[in-house]
């Protein structure tokens, strides 16, 4: 039998263990069923007015064996709700974003990768919430998707969902 010292040393040491990386919901959305869905997606739906929030754009393919290889889209939003801060680096083939017209409520983005993208992010940024209801203000416009390697137009299959949803609550 183990003496009480060695157990509780376990218990310690597991509970550290565990405090290493703390649970958070998966911002990856689910498999869809068919084509390919885009997503705006934040890290917190109550965020009030003085709070940053991650905004971010995702997408997903029905068939696992397509990747995405080339896109381009903007994000809009109200610049009275919402203020741009800064883009959160995606390190995953070449984006580029021009947040030129933030001021006036527009992002454009876009990237390729001719292998195709790991990260099912497409945009990441941050911004400061202004006012109440800055959700409703957010809004996606996909302009091309096009698969790596076959250089497949993924446009026609395309569904932008207009919900914006928070992270790990995308549901298909």
């Amino acid at each position: 039998m183990l003496p009480l010292r060695t157990i509780a040393m376990a218990v310690v040491l597991a509970g550290a263990a565990c405090a290493d990386e703390p649970t958070r919901p998966d911002p990856v959305p689910p498999p869809v069923v068919q084509g390919v869905d885009a997503y705006v997606i934040v890290d917190n739906l109550q965020a009030t007015p003085g709070q940053t929030v991650r905004v971010s754009v995702l997408v997903r393919a029905a068939d696992a064996a397509v990747k995405v290889g080339s896109y381009t889209g903007r994000l809009h939003f109200d610049p009275a709700l919402l203020q741009y801060k800064a883009e959160v680096a995606i390190n995953d083939g070449l984006r580029v974003a021009n947040p030129n017209g933030a001021g006036t409520g527009e992002i454009r983005f876009a990237g390729a990768s001719a292998t195709g993208f790991a990260d099912l992010t497409l945009y990441s940024a941050t911004f400061t919430v202004k006012q109440a209801n800055w959700v409703r203000a957010l809004t996606l416009q996909m302009e091309e998707l096009s698969a790596a390697r076959s250089l497949t137009n993924l446009s026609p299959q395309l569904r932008v969902q207009r919900a914006v949803r928070a992270a790990g609550q995308v549901k298909p």
